[in-house]
Protein backbone atom coordinates (compact mmCIF):
# COMPACT_ATOMS: atom_id res chain seq x y z
CA UNK A 1 0.00 0.00 0.00
CA UNK A 2 1.42 3.64 -0.78
CA UNK A 3 2.29 6.00 1.62
CA UNK A 4 -0.15 8.29 0.05
CA UNK A 5 -2.96 5.88 -0.03
CA UNK A 6 -2.18 4.88 3.65
CA UNK A 7 -3.07 8.86 4.68
CA UNK A 8 -6.06 8.65 2.67
CA UNK A 9 -7.36 5.41 4.50
CA UNK A 10 -6.05 7.13 7.94
CA UNK A 11 -7.82 10.38 6.99
CA UNK A 12 -11.27 8.75 6.37
CA UNK A 13 -11.30 6.14 8.92
CA UNK A 14 -10.64 9.45 11.61
CA UNK A 15 -13.43 11.40 9.92
CA UNK A 16 -15.65 8.26 10.37
CA UNK A 17 -14.88 7.81 13.80
CA UNK A 18 -15.89 11.68 14.62
CA UNK A 19 -18.99 11.21 12.51
CA UNK A 20 -19.60 7.83 14.48
CA UNK A 21 -19.05 9.78 18.01
CA UNK A 22 -20.75 12.79 16.51
CA UNK A 23 -23.96 10.40 16.27
CA UNK A 24 -23.72 8.73 19.30
CA UNK A 25 -23.10 11.98 21.79
CA UNK A 26 -26.22 14.38 19.83
CA UNK A 27 -24.84 18.12 20.13
CA UNK A 28 -22.01 20.19 20.31
CA UNK A 29 -21.56 23.84 21.35
CA UNK A 30 -18.58 26.12 22.83
CA UNK A 31 -17.10 29.44 24.29
CA UNK A 32 -14.67 30.12 21.35
CA UNK A 33 -11.57 31.94 20.48
CA UNK A 34 -12.47 33.43 18.03
CA UNK A 35 -11.02 36.57 17.00
CA UNK A 36 -12.97 39.39 18.77
CA UNK A 37 -14.69 42.32 16.54
CA UNK A 38 -15.16 39.74 13.67
CA UNK A 39 -18.10 41.40 11.62
CA UNK A 40 -17.31 40.60 8.58
CA UNK A 41 -18.61 36.93 9.76
CA UNK A 42 -21.66 35.82 8.56
CA UNK A 43 -23.36 34.59 11.06
CA UNK A 44 -26.33 32.53 12.40
CA UNK A 45 -28.56 34.22 14.46
CA UNK A 46 -28.97 33.16 18.56
CA UNK A 47 -30.94 30.70 19.86
CA UNK A 48 -31.15 29.16 16.27
CA UNK A 49 -29.52 25.40 16.15
CA UNK A 50 -29.54 24.51 12.22
CA UNK A 51 -28.73 27.29 10.17
CA UNK A 52 -27.10 27.32 6.95
CA UNK A 53 -24.00 29.52 8.49
CA UNK A 54 -23.38 25.91 10.77
CA UNK A 55 -22.93 24.01 7.26
CA UNK A 56 -20.76 26.90 5.67
CA UNK A 57 -16.61 26.32 5.57
CA UNK A 58 -16.17 29.57 4.12
CA UNK A 59 -17.88 31.44 6.74
CA UNK A 60 -16.44 28.39 9.18
CA UNK A 61 -12.89 29.94 8.16
CA UNK A 62 -13.60 33.88 8.74
CA UNK A 63 -14.74 32.95 12.52
CA UNK A 64 -11.63 30.35 13.05
CA UNK A 65 -9.58 33.22 11.74
CA UNK A 66 -5.73 33.00 13.35
CA UNK A 67 -6.64 29.43 14.29
CA UNK A 68 -6.48 28.09 10.63
CA UNK A 69 -4.65 30.88 9.64
CA UNK A 70 -1.33 28.78 8.54
CA UNK A 71 -3.75 26.29 6.69
CA UNK A 72 -4.92 28.30 3.77
CA UNK A 73 -6.14 25.67 1.66
CA UNK A 74 -9.77 24.59 1.83
CA UNK A 75 -11.77 21.80 1.69
CA UNK A 76 -15.15 21.22 1.78
CA UNK A 77 -16.58 17.36 1.58
CA UNK A 78 -19.86 15.81 2.18
CA UNK A 79 -19.56 11.82 3.51
CA UNK A 80 -22.60 9.57 2.05
CA UNK A 81 -25.14 9.30 3.74
CA UNK A 82 -24.94 12.77 5.27
CA UNK A 83 -25.84 16.28 4.37
CA UNK A 84 -23.43 17.99 6.61
CA UNK A 85 -19.98 19.25 5.14
CA UNK A 86 -16.71 18.47 6.59
CA UNK A 87 -14.37 21.47 6.46
CA UNK A 88 -10.79 20.65 5.87
CA UNK A 89 -7.95 23.11 6.45
CA UNK A 90 -4.65 22.54 5.14
CA UNK A 91 -0.99 23.98 4.58
CA UNK A 92 -1.56 22.58 0.93
CA UNK A 93 -3.99 19.99 -1.67
CA UNK A 94 -1.59 17.55 -0.88
CA UNK A 95 -0.41 18.08 2.44
CA UNK A 96 -2.78 16.11 4.54
CA UNK A 97 -0.87 15.69 7.69
CA UNK A 98 -0.91 19.36 7.99
CA UNK A 99 -4.69 18.93 7.66
CA UNK A 100 -7.25 20.35 10.44
CA UNK A 101 -11.11 18.74 10.38
CA UNK A 102 -13.79 20.05 11.57
CA UNK A 103 -17.63 18.39 11.32
CA UNK A 104 -20.25 20.69 12.53
CA UNK A 105 -23.79 18.66 12.91
CA UNK A 106 -27.04 20.39 13.81
CA UNK A 107 -28.32 18.06 16.29
CA UNK A 108 -30.78 18.34 19.46
CA UNK A 109 -29.68 16.61 22.60
CA UNK A 110 -31.59 16.16 25.33
CA UNK A 111 -30.15 18.43 28.44
CA UNK A 112 -30.53 15.66 30.87
CA UNK A 113 -28.55 13.51 28.81
CA UNK A 114 -25.44 16.03 27.94
CA UNK A 115 -25.47 16.30 31.88
CA UNK A 116 -25.54 12.45 32.12
CA UNK A 117 -22.58 12.40 29.56
CA UNK A 118 -20.30 14.56 31.98
CA UNK A 119 -20.09 11.92 34.83
CA UNK A 120 -19.08 9.07 31.70
CA UNK A 121 -15.78 8.70 30.55
CA UNK A 122 -13.45 10.24 27.87
CA UNK A 123 -14.88 13.54 29.28
CA UNK A 124 -12.00 16.85 28.87
CA UNK A 125 -12.97 19.13 31.89
CA UNK A 126 -12.95 22.29 30.59
CA UNK A 127 -15.10 25.33 31.60
CA UNK A 128 -15.99 26.47 28.33
CA UNK A 129 -18.49 23.76 27.67
CA UNK A 130 -20.49 24.89 30.72
CA UNK A 131 -21.04 28.45 28.93
CA UNK A 132 -22.67 26.20 25.72
CA UNK A 133 -24.69 23.63 28.44
CA UNK A 134 -22.48 21.00 26.54
CA UNK A 135 -19.37 18.44 27.54
CA UNK A 136 -16.54 17.65 25.60
CA UNK A 137 -15.12 14.24 24.79
CA UNK A 138 -11.82 12.60 23.82
CA UNK A 139 -12.68 10.65 21.26
CA UNK A 140 -10.16 9.85 18.79
CA UNK A 141 -10.69 13.18 17.78
CA UNK A 142 -12.22 16.22 20.11
CA UNK A 143 -16.13 16.62 20.53
CA UNK A 144 -18.18 19.18 21.31
CA UNK A 145 -21.48 18.48 22.02
CA UNK A 146 -24.39 20.98 22.92
CA UNK A 147 -27.99 20.88 23.21
CA UNK A 148 -28.07 22.06 19.57
CA UNK A 149 -24.92 20.96 17.75
CA UNK A 150 -22.08 17.90 17.20
CA UNK A 151 -18.63 19.84 16.49
CA UNK A 152 -16.27 17.31 16.42
CA UNK A 153 -12.34 18.82 15.44
CA UNK A 154 -9.29 16.53 14.84
CA UNK A 155 -5.69 16.85 13.31
CA UNK A 156 -3.50 14.75 11.67
CA UNK A 157 -0.95 16.96 12.28
CA UNK A 158 1.04 16.27 15.69
CA UNK A 159 1.69 19.72 16.14
CA UNK A 160 -1.84 20.41 16.52
CA UNK A 161 -2.33 20.07 20.19
CA UNK A 162 -5.57 19.14 21.49
CA UNK A 163 -5.97 22.80 23.42
CA UNK A 164 -6.12 24.53 20.00
CA UNK A 165 -8.67 21.66 18.81
CA UNK A 166 -10.90 23.12 21.57
CA UNK A 167 -9.81 26.21 20.83
CA UNK A 168 -11.57 25.71 16.95
CA UNK A 169 -14.64 23.20 18.51
CA UNK A 170 -15.23 26.56 21.05
CA UNK A 171 -14.67 29.04 18.52
CA UNK A 172 -17.67 27.70 16.05
CA UNK A 173 -19.97 27.02 18.84
CA UNK A 174 -19.37 30.76 19.38
CA UNK A 175 -19.74 31.30 15.86
CA UNK A 176 -22.77 29.19 15.73
CA UNK A 177 -24.46 31.12 18.69
CA UNK A 178 -24.26 34.28 17.09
Amino acid sequence: MSARLRRRVLVSSVVLLGFAAAGCGNSIEGAAVAQPGSSDVDSASAGTSSSAASADCAALTKALGRLVADRPHLTEAVLPGSIDPTCSWSKGPTNVMSTITASVKPQVTDLAVLVEMRNGTNVVPDPRSAEFGGVVLDVVAMALLTPDHSIIVNALDPSVSDATKLDVAFAIAEYLEK
